[in-house]
């Protein structure tokens, strides 16, 4: 089934209202007219071949995706909803909030969702929007917010990742269980707006580096926790056979 949102408000007369994506061939990636809002529905669910993800990898800069594991064990990125705060057009300078349905494996504890946008879709420049963990397994919808740059075509990229070793791919994951989709919005021009196209370093890539520092200097855990990974693998398998098909 699509995934479910809260309605989004119709906000002033005359506005784009909630927007539906469709697939953009030469951006290579959903897109969104202007509007309140704008869902990917189904154009992002599963991940590369894994799962019935359309028109893979759906990034701008073709970021490629893990081909490991399988459909709804493993992760994936299945879906993502922006929306306009104020329930009117998204504008520059206003405040958008990003919501991702991913799906995070086991126990979700070992799963990162990063966030990031860029001002100009045609020649991105990814800024670090936020980082969030897997509050669970299976299913999760996890957001941020964060105020719109000048620029009339923005884009939006999310990205599930396995571990924080990852993190020193920058905008890009490149782990077998990594998966990055990015969506494409036009975005109402606001001529009073004076804000710049690039957002600088954020608090949140600040505790990136943070949590990369903390990943180099502990080698150990990380190789402890791919142990952890095949063991359990090893484990479902032997379930598996022990108990017959489902």
């Amino acid at each position: 089934t699509p995934p479910t949102h809260a309605p989004t408000p119709d906000g002033t007369p005359g506005n784009g209202g909630p927007q539906t994506a469709t697939y953009n061939k030469e951006l290579g990636v959903p897109s969104c007219a202007i509007g309140v809002s704008c869902d990917t529905l189904l154009l992002l669910d599963g991940r590369h071949k894994v799962g019935p993800e359309p028109n893979q990898p759906n990034t701008l800069d073709n970021c490629s995706d893990g081909t490991g594991g399988n459909y709804h064990s493993d992760e994936s990125l299945d879906a993502i909803f922006i929306s306009s705060d104020s329930g009117e057009d998204i504008t520059e300078g206003s405040t958008v909030t990003v919501k991702a349905d991913a799906w995070c494996w086991d126990n979700g504890r070992y799963d990162f969702i990063y966030f990031f946008h860029a001002s100009d879709a045609t020649d991105p420049d990814w800024n670090l929007t936020g980082r969030i963990q897997c509050t669970g397994g299976g299913k999760q919808t996890l957001s941020v917010s964060y105020e719109l740059p000048k620029g009339t075509l923005q884009a939006v990229r999310v990205s599930i990742r396995y571990e924080n070793g990852n993190v020193a791919q920058g905008a890009c994951g490149s782990g077998s269980f990594d998966d990055t989709d990015d969506v494409v919005i036009e975005v109402k021009e606001d001529p009073s707006f004076q804000g710049t196209t690039d957002t600088g370093t954020t608090e949140a890539e600040e505790q990136v580096e943070t949590v990369k520092e903390s990943t180099n200097s502990d080698q150990q855990t990380h190789d402890k926790k791919k142990q952890h990974r095949k063991g359990e693998r090893k484990r479902k398998q032997q379930l598996r056979k022990k108990n017959g098909p489902r």
